[in-house]
């Protein structure tokens, strides 16, 4: 009986972790186009108080696509709106200060 015990402890390891990978990998993953995706995410950032604007860029290692979210200043609150990544993408703050048209010639 012992036996079955251990057993069936280790099924249910072994299922909890690849359950536990797969859903690493569909966090990480994008599926669609990230052009898109800032497409169908931009009002819902820019109406986040204090986000000046959204833009498609690449992280620090040269390929990795994501979506930097620019702030007109970084604040704790603002900070905990915005989510760590959408649909697979990186999302990164970057605070720019406020963005104002430029005067007329």
């Amino acid at each position: 009986m012992r036996w079955m015990s251990c057993f069936a402890s280790l099924v249910v390891f072994a299922l909890a972790a690849g359950c536990q990978e797969n859903m690493a990998q569909e966090k990480t993953t994008p599926k669609r186009d990230i052009n898109e995706v800032l497409r169908d995410h931009d009002k819902e950032l820019l109406a986040i108080p204090g986000v000046v604007g959204v833009y498609v860029a690449v992280l620090d290692d040269g390929k990795t696509s994501c979506l930097k979210v620019m702030l007109a200043q970084k604040s704790a609150e603002t900070e905990r709106a915005i989510p760590k990544t959408l649909e697979g993408y990186p999302v990164v703050l970057e605070v720019t200060g406020e963005i104002r048209p430029l005067g007329s010639p």
